[in-house]
């Protein structure tokens, strides 16, 4: 009995989600942007939010999102992500589906790295009150940390995964030729 890729459906799995949200997220833009313009003109609500640069940053973050560098990232991800499913499922090539969805792995993390980089540009231009300004660096701060525990865990897992998987592989062929 072959061994099944159990970590990578898992792992795939939990892209095919991030993936769909992407692709969501980057439909949805007209949408929030035009429930974001409508809320720059409540006044009431802009009290609640946090005044205008709330709304400004929230604005240019779309903007950002709409951008071709960050489309460009957003698909690249999604090809790498397509790819690997494609040589696990249809070519059934467990190591060439690994390392594609390692490399989808790093492509995701310079995206969200450059993303951190231009919130924290678009912050320090847009938002006036130095401790909203705080706030908003320090949670991008957090983010990046975030991002790059989930990055080392996942390529880990992957990576370790293979390495049991290729050594099962070979133990399995072993052990028929022995037969």
């Amino acid at each position: 009995m072959k061994k099944k890729p159990v970590f990578l459906y898992v792992l795939l799995g939990f892209s095919t989600l991030g993936v769909l949200m992407s692709i969501y997220g980057y439909v949805q833009i007209p949408n929030l942007i035009k429930t974001w313009n409508e809320i720059l003109k409540d006044e009431a609500i802009l009290q609640q939010i946090g005044g205008v640069d709330t709304v400004k940053l929230q604005l240019a973050t779309f903007e950002w999102a709409r951008s071709l560098p960050s489309l460009s990232m957003t698909l690249l991800t999604t090809v790498l992500f397509a790819i690997s499913v494609f040589f696990l499922f249809v070519k059934k090539d467990v190591v060439k589906s690994t390392y594609t969805y390692l490399a989808m792995r790093l492509a995701v993390f310079v995206s969200w790295m450059v993303s951190v980089l231009v919130s924290n540009r678009m912050a320090q231009s847009i938002v006036k009150n130095k401790e909203a300004l705080e706030g908003v660096l320090g949670a991008n701060k957090m983010t990046v940390i975030g991002y790059a525990v989930l990055t080392i865990l996942f390529s880990a897992i992957a990576y370790y995964s293979l390495r049991r998987y290729q050594k099962a592989v070979e133990e399995e062929v072993l052990d028929a030729e022995v037969l």
